[in-house]
């Protein structure tokens, strides 16, 4: 449009790139799909979620991600082990912040299912509980006339399972244990090391005493030991006391072991209700959640304030341009032209030509499809309808064959076209729009279209009501 000058157009672009454009039905076709997923008010995982998750779970794994350190590099060196602590801690974490959370999940969309499962049970095994898989781009109003534990197991699935649970329970069974067993076994080695130096070093002698009696000085040129009873009774009683500190410490060692392996399963547990909690069970309803906001938008009227929110600091932003390109014009003399354009203007021409590049799109792949169809079936209908002597003497053209393929294009593209018109609902003015951008033949077939379902739909009426007149 030569009407726009180029800086108006670039202002308007820049803001563009903040609206999606979104209208009504597509919006509510997504609040659909959610709604009878069972996922309606679900949101993902927060960020904060992970990363308190992730960070609990490190915690605990450096705990004993440095004593299998010690097993996993003998003999390196201290900062060597240190480092392989860390990456033990970070694979740890990885495997059980992933498995916990996605059990977790499936725990969640077991739950809808079986739930599901059980109303149709309640309902007296009526009928099947799938009657097809719905996608986000289908038509949501597919299973409107199924209850709702088929609506949501169209888009959910059948059957529960618990495949990914079992194995996070046997996983976090065995890291649990092995960690805690080898804990105990480097405290044992810790206690039977402290205990053998100390026995070694138990020296049997006998400190000098304030009345100067001193057992093992010379005495006389002869040194006097102590008797071996009392030499052995003394030894006994420093090695008890030695055995009960070891035995005071191996109990407590062995408790804290405990406390630490049930903090760690009862962190797993929370990984898998922060899964459980958050997510979706649908098969697309993060797709359907991302296409409405990301639940930034309850309703297409929060849509639509966020629209004129963002449309009115655009045009104020583009006010002030054309008002600043006017004195440029005024204080170089410039009697150049002064445009009025809006930014709505701005947004209703780029519907207007998304619309178009839409049409055309659908309307070439329609086409495509029937040209590929026409010339997969035509060798067929040509051997059934034309008997085998009359296609023996008179070869078929190119310009003949080529007329069912054109004419299975035109129909093709009369149907999409009706699709669209149908996918409007009731929005007159869209599909008036709409027909105009369309070439001149495919408008009159259109309309003959129109007409003919139009008249169909006043002949069933009519006969309805004669039929009601009669039995009323």
């Amino acid at each position: 449009d030569n009407a726009w000058f180029k800086a108006e157009k670039t202002l308007s672009r820049d803001y563009k790139q903040f609206i999606r454009i979104q209208d009504e039905h597509d919006f509510n076709e997504k609040i659909s799909y959610l709604k009878k997923a069972g996922d309606l008010g679900r949101r993902h995982t927060p960020p904060l979620i992970w990363v308190l998750t992730i960070a609990l779970v490190f915690v605990e794994a450096m705990g004993f991600s440095y004593v299998l350190a010690g097993y996993t590099i003998p003999g390196a060196s201290e900062n060597l082990q240190q480092t392989g602590a860390y990456g033990i801690a970070f694979l740890l974490s990885v495997i059980l912040v992933g498995f916990t959370h996605f059990a977790g999940h499936e725990l969640y969309k077991s739950s809808k299912i079986k739930h599901a499962r059980q109303e149709w049970v309640e309902g007296g095994r009526q009928g099947k509980t799938m009657t097809g898989e719905i996608a986000l781009a289908d038509p949501q109003t597919k299973d409107d006339a199924h209850p709702g534990y088929v609506q949501l197991m169209n888009r959910v699935g059948t059957l529960p399972s618990y495949y990914l649970t079992m194995a996070t329970i046997l996983i976090v069974m065995v890291v649990a244990i092995g960690a805690t067993y080898v804990r105990g076994q480097v405290l044992e080695k810790q206690l039977q090391q402290q205990v053998t130096g100390q026995n070694n070093s138990i020296n049997v002698a006998i400190p000098a005493s304030s009345d100067g009696l001193n057992m093992s000085a010379a005495q006389s040129g002869k040194s006097i030991a102590l008797p071996a009873e009392d030499a052995a009774a003394n030894r006994s009683a420093e090695q008890k006391a030695i055995q009960d500190e070891a035995s005071i410490d191996r109990h407590g060692g062995w408790g804290t072991f405990i406390i630490l392996a049930f903090i760690f399963v009862f962190l797993q547990m929370l990984g898998v209700f922060f899964g459980f909690r958050w997510g979706f069970a649908g098969k697309e309803s993060g797709s359907a959640f991302a296409a409405i906001g990301a639940g930034r938008y309850a309703t297409y009227s929060d849509v639509r304030e966020n629209y004129k929110e963002i449309a009115d600091m655009a045009q104020s932003k583009l006010e002030h341009l054309q008002q600043k390109m006017m004195l440029n014009n005024i204080n170089s003399g410039n009697d150049g032209m002064h445009t009025k354009k809006t930014f709505y203007e701005f947004m209703d021409a780029e519907r207007d030509r998304e619309l178009r590049e839409r049409h055309k799109e659908m309307q070439r792949t329609s086409q495509r499809a029937s040209m590929e169809k026409a010339q997969a079936v035509m060798p067929e209908e040509t051997v059934t309808a034309v008997p085998v002597s009359v296609m023996v003497a008179t070869p078929t053209s190119p310009q003949t064959t080529a007329v069912p393929a054109i004419a299975a294009a035109d129909s093709a593209a009369l149907d999409a076209s009706l699709q669209i018109l149908q996918a409007m609902g009731d929005n007159k003015e869209g599909k008036k729009a709409y027909i105009q951008t369309l070439p001149e033949d495919l408008q009159l077939r259109v309309m003959q279209a129109l007409k003919a379902q139009k008249e169909q739909a006043a002949r069933l009426a009519s006969q309805r009501n004669a039929e009601l007149d009669d039995l009323l």
